[in-house]
C-alpha cells in the first residue's frame, strides 16, 4: 500500500472518529443538564466549597474546603473523607461522627460553590480548538470528553499517540483506535496531549513530483520519496537537510537496496534528490515552489528566491541561507520592511542550494505567571526568553517541576537550579509549538529557629501557627524570637508576633496560600570572649548589662584582667571600642563601667599571660573579631 493510501485511510478514520467526539460532545452537554438535575448524585472532588449546618449548634457549622487529599476537618471529629461522596453520603457520614458528641444530630450539607481553577483540563495539540476548559459539574471526564470539548481531533491527529500529563509530572500514552483507551478517566489540572500523525518535509530535485508532502511521523525515507511519485533516475543522490545541516548523502541505489540505517524525519526537513549531470541551484524551505532550477546564464540568489515563489510576510522575517559544498558562503535576514538587496544580489553556482527558514516560532507558557500565553519568538529562543514574555513567576510556581511538551514528549525542566544556580544545560532551546509548563506548589517553606525547617504540605486554611507546629514548632521560647515571625508572599512581607499563641493566649490566625515562606528569627545574641569559662554567644533579655553577660557565660577565669575589658559595638557599620574596668563594677557596684548590651555586642576579656601584650594590638584583636561577627550575622 502507497503512503497516500495510507495518509487517506487514517484521515479517513479521523474523520469518523471526529463525528464521534460530536456526538460524544452532545451527551457531555446531555450530562451537564442532568447532574443540574440530579445534583444528589454529583460526587465531591477536592476544591469543591461545602456548607455544614448542624441544627443547634453554631460550633461544627460552618463552610469547609475539601482538600487536595480529598479531606474535610472539623472540630472534635477530626479528618472526614469528602472526596468521591455525594452530599447525601456525606451528611450521613457527618451525622454518624457527631452522634459521639451530640444526642441524634440534625445535620444539613450543600454545595455551595465549585473551584474553577481546580475543575480544568488542557487539551493541546491536534485539535480544532486548543486551550483550557472547564469540567461540567457532574462529570468524571474521560480523554474522550476532554477531546470532544476541544472540537474533536484534526485531520492531522495521531490517534494512536494520546499522552496525558498529570500535575505531579507523571505521563501515559493511550491508543485511541482501542476504544477502552478513550474512556480512561482524567482529573482537573491533567493536560492531553494530541500529537501530529504527520510531518511536513520538502522533497525537490529529481523527482516526478516535488512539493512538500506530510509523511507519517513512523514512516521511512522511501515512503516520502514514494509520495512524490519517486525518483526520475536511478543514478541520482539523495541528500537530507535539516535547518541547514546535511544530514545524509548516499546514492540511491544504495538507499534501495536497504544499505542505508534508517533515519526518522522530522518537521521542515528536505529531501534533496540530485542528479550529477543537472547543473542547477536548489531553493527550499518556506518558498511557493520548492526545486531545483536550471541555470541559464548568471542568476542571483534574489533571482532563484524570485523562480521559487518566495515572500515576507509582516512580522514574520525570513532567514535565507546559502549552502556551497557543504558549506555555509551566506546567511541573512529578509523583512518585510527591508530587503537585504546587496547580500541577495551574489550569483550563485552549479549546485549551490538556497534555504529559506522562517525566524520566528511559537511558544507556550502555562502556569502560575503574571501573563501566560502563546508567543512568537525568535529561532533560537530559549526557555528564558520565553519566561520574560511571561514577567514574572508567581509565588505559587512550583519551580522544580516544570518540563516542556515537545511533539508529545515532556522534558523536565529545574527552573529553580536555571534561574537561581545558573545551570544554563536547563536553558534549552526552543522549537516551534513547544509548550512550557508551570505547575502549581502546594507547599509552604518553614525557616529558622524551627524543630525541623524545610517544605510542608499546604492544607485549605493553614495558618502561621499550622504551618510552625507542623515543622515541630518553635526550637524553644527562650531561643526563638517568637516577637517578630516573618511571613513571606511573593514580595510582601509581614512581620507578626505569635508570642501569645505559642504560650496558650489567644491564638492569632493569620493566613497562608501555597509558595508563601515562614521565617522563625533566634532571639538577640551578644558575644564574650576570651577570660571566660564559656566563651560565645550568649541571649539578650531587655535590659541586660555587661555583667549579666558575664554571668551568662559562666563568669570570669582566675587569670582575667577584668580592668582591661574591651566592649566593641557597632553603629553605622563602623566599630566603636570602649575600655571597661569591670573589677569596679563588681566590686563597688559602680554601673558606669557596666553599660546595657545591645544585640551584635563584643566583649572582650584579656587574660593576665597575655600583659606583656600592648594595649593596641589587645583592640585590634578584638576589633576583627566583632568586624568578622558583624559581618557573618548580617549574610544569614
Amino acid at each position: 500500500m502507497g503512503i497516500g493510501s495510507s495518509v487517506d485511510k487514517s484521515k479517513g478514520e479521523i474523520k469518523r472518529m471526529s463525528r464521534w467526539f460530536f456526538f460524544a460532545l452532545v451527551l457531555l452537554g446531555f450530562g451537564l443538564r442532568s447532574s443540574a438535575q440530579e445534583g444528589a448524585q454529583y460526587r465531591l472532588v477536592p476544591g469543591d466549597v461545602i456548607s455544614i449546618v448542624v441544627l443547634n449548634d453554631q460550633s461544627f457549622s460552618g463552610e469547609q474546603v475539601v482538600g487536595p487529599d480529598g479531606f474535610i476537618r472539623l472540630p472534635l471529629i477530626g479528618a472526614i473523607k469528602a472526596a468521591g461522596l455525594t452530599l447525601d453520603e456525606l451528611t450521613e457520614k457527618v451525622q454518624q461522627a457527631l452522634s459521639r458528641f451530640i444526642r441524634k444530630p440534625r445535620v444539613t450539607v450543600t454545595l455551595k460553590q465549585f473551584p474553577i481553577s481546580a475543575r480544568r483540563v488542557y487539551v493541546l495539540g491536534e485539535v480544532k480548538n486548543p486551550g483550557a476548559y472547564q469540567i461540567p459539574p457532574g462529570i468524571s471526564p474521560t480523554i474522550f470528553d476532554a477531546v470532544a470539548l476541544a472540537g474533536g481531533l484534526t485531520d492531522n491527529a495521531d490517534l494512536t499517540q494520546i499522552r496525558v500529563f498529570q500535575r505531579d509530572g507523571q505521563s501515559a500514552s493511550f491508543n485511541l483506535r482501542e476504544f477502552h483507551a478513550g474512556g480512561v478517566t482524567i482529573n482537573p489540572g491533567d493536560i492531553v496531549w494530541v500529537p501530529s500523525a504527520f510531518v511536513k518535509v520538502s522533497i525537490v530535485g529529481a523527482v516526478e513530483k516535488g512539493g512538500i508532502y506530510s509523511v507519517p511521523v513512523h514512516g521511512t525515507l522511501l515512503n516520502a520519496l514514494a509520495a512524490a511519485g519517486s525518483v526520475k533516475e536511478p543514478n541520482v543522490t539523495i541528500r537530507v537537510f535539516r535547518a541547514g545541516t546535511e544530514l545524509l548523502n548516499v546514492p540511491w541505489v544504495d538507499l534501495a537496496n536497504g544499505l542505508v540505517p534508517p533515519i526518522r524525519l522530522q518537521e521542515g526537513d528536505t529531501i534533496l534528490v540530485s542528479v550529477p549531470t543537472i547543473a542547477g541551484v536548489t531553493v527550499a524551505g518556506t518558498v511557493a515552489r520548492p526545486g531545483t532550477y536550471d541555470l541559464k546564464g548568471n542568476i542571483t540568489v534574489l533571482g532563484a528566491l524570485a523562480l521559487a515563489g518566495a515572500s515576507v510576510e509582516p512580522g514574520k522575517p525570513l532567514q535565507v541561507r546559502v549552502l556551497r559544498q557543504g558549506q555555509e558562503v551566506l546567511k541573512v535576514s529578509w523583512q518585510e520592511t527591508s530587503t537585504p538587496v546587496k547580500e541577495l544580489a551574489q550569483p550563485l553556482q552549479p549546485g549551490d542550494v538556497v534555504l529559506v527558514e522562517p525566524m520566528v516560532l511559537k511558544a507556550t507558557l502555562v502556569g502560575p505567571v503574571r501573563k501566560p500565553g502563546s508567543y512568537l519568538l525568535p529561532v533560537g529562543s530559549t526557555v528564558v526568553d520565553l519566561l520574560a514574555k511571561g514577567e514574572e513567576i508567581l509565588p505559587n510556581a512550583d519551580l522544580t517541576g516544570a518540563y516542556l511538551l515537545r511533539k508529545g514528549e515532556n522534558k523536565p525542566i529545574d527552573l529553580l537550579r536555571l534561574l537561581w544556580e545558573s545551570e544554563m544545560e536547563m536553558n534549552l532551546e526552543l522549537q516551534d509549538g513547544d509548550v512550557l509548563l508551570i505547575p502549581v506548589t502546594r507547599k509552604v517553606w518553614v525557616a529558622g529557629a524551627v524543630l525541623r525547617p524545610g517544605a510542608i504540605d499546604y492544607q485549605p486554611r493553614m495558618t502561621v501557627v499550622d504551618a510552625i507546629s507542623a515543622a515541630g514548632g518553635p526550637i524553644g521560647l527562650e531561643v526563638s524570637d517568637l516577637s517578630s515571625v516573618r511571613i513571606v508572599s511573593g514580595n510582601d512581607v509581614k512581620v507578626v508576633n505569635l508570642e501569645e499563641a505559642f504560650k496558650g493566649g489567644s491564638l492569632q490566625t493569620y493566613p497562608l496560600k501555597p509558595g508563601d515562606a515562614v521565617l522563625v528569627p533566634e532571639k538577640a545574641k551578644a558575644y564574650i570572649y576570651g577570660a571566660v569559662l564559656k566563651p560565645g554567644a550568649v541571649r539578650l533579655q531587655e535590659g541586660d548589662t555587661v555583667l549579666t553577660a558575664l554571668s551568662n557565660a559562666g563568669g570570669p577565669v582566675a587569670d582575667a584582667m577584668l580592668n582591661e575589658a574591651r566592649l566593641i559595638r557597632f553603629v553605622n557599620g563602623s566599630a566603636i571600642v570602649m575600655k571597661l574596668d569591670l573589677s569596679k563594677a563588681l566590686s563597688r557596684g559602680d554601673l558606669s563601667q557596666a553599660p546595657v548590651m545591645q544585640p551584635g555586642d563584643v566583649l572582650y576579656i584579656p587574660p593576665r599571660r597575655r600583659n606583656q601584650w600592648d594595649i593596641t594590638r589587645v583592640i585590634g584583636i578584638t576589633t576583627s573579631l566583632a568586624t568578622a561577627i558583624y559581618y557573618l550575622s548580617r549574610t544569614r
